[in-house]
């Protein structure tokens, strides 16, 4: 068990959740990503802009997901920075359009923002698919 603390924040020590691929489990990761940067001193402002941002990758995860399959979201708080790495099994094959304007969002938000994607996996019965951000705090 992880014991949160807003006196020591949360450096360092990975936080993962995993849902069910649907907008309803939106609140959520967004809650989560949320509570870690408020309780490790992040402004108001990045706060809001990484709720955005982890809104904006979920969604985008959702958005391909094959039925019936989770979102893994893991998030490491820096003593300056918050990484997210999102997972999550597309039912097509293709990374996110780069060219959208949900991408052009999270270039915005973000200091860092790629998605890779492995080949058709039988066992999953989809294309696993990743897409990572980092946002350094004070530098967006």
């Amino acid at each position: 068990m992880i014991n949160i603390s807003a006196e020591q924040g949360l450096y360092s020590t990975p936080v993962e959740i995993r849902v069910a691929a649907a907008v309803s489990q939106l609140p959520i990761a967004r809650g989560l990503a949320e509570t870690l940067v408020l309780l490790s001193d992040f402004t108001l402002d990045e706060v809001a802009d990484i709720r955005l941002a982890v809104d904006e990758v979920c969604s985008t995860l959702i958005a391909v997901a094959v039925p019936g399959t989770f979102l893994h979201c893991r998030f490491t708080v820096g003593e300056k920075e918050l990484l997210l790495r999102a997972d999550g099994i597309a039912a097509v094959e293709g990374l996110p359009d780069q060219r959208s304007f949900g991408w052009h969002v999270l270039r915005t938000l973000t200091n860092e923002v790629y998605a890779t994607q492995q080949p058709y996996d039988p066992t999953v019965s989809g294309f696993p698919t990743t897409v990572e951000f980092r946002r350094v705090r004070g530098k967006a």
